[in-house]
């Protein structure tokens, strides 16, 4: 499969199917995450089995690729509502007690008074809002714009003629 075809296919539809079905919810999270940083390997140089890139591939591909909104989530280390720090790299944290992200549906903003990317006092605590279903409207719309990317001949090269 060349990699125009793992997107639409595996990045986007499949796990739209996933995200629809109304599975579980950190799932559809994690198979969001991961194909983040998929995402930002395409951005790069690198090849995509290059090791140690996973923070910077992450990181680019918010900054790049999805709404400025996202960019106060995406400051790096020492911050305290980092999507790397927090999704990325402690996907399990966010469902532990403590946890400083809220992941909800669309079905749950009204009842919480709370919106996408918001930073919200849930349970007593200051929390970044995750809407599930804006967080992968967000993540196929980057998913495209990788698409469009590589279609137009703004990424290209050796790393896109392979076939996963």
């Amino acid at each position: 499969m060349n990699i125009l075809d793992f997107i639409q296919k595996v990045l986007i539809n499949e796990f739209k199917e996933i995200q629809q079905n109304k599975g579980d919810r950190f799932i559809s999270l994690n198979l969001i995450c991961l194909g983040i940083e998929f995402l930002g390997a395409c951005l790069d140089s690198e090849p995509f089995s290059a090791k140690g890139l996973s923070a910077p591939r992450f990181r680019r591909a918010i900054y790049d690729l999805f709404p400025t909104s996202y960019q106060k989530v995406n400051q790096g280390s020492g911050k305290l509502f980092d999507l790397y720090e927090n999704l990325r790299c402690g996907l399990f944290l966010v469902i532990l007690p403590g946890s400083p992200l809220a992941l909800i549906q669309r079905s749950e903003e009204e009842k919480l008074d709370a919106h996408h990317l918001d930073i919200k006092e849930i349970q007593g605590m200051d929390r970044l809002v995750l809407v599930l279903e804006n967080f992968f409207d967000d993540y196929e719309g980057a998913c495209k714009e990788i698409i469009a990317r590589m279609r137009d001949g703004r990424l290209g090269g050796r790393k896109f003629g392979e076939d996963l």
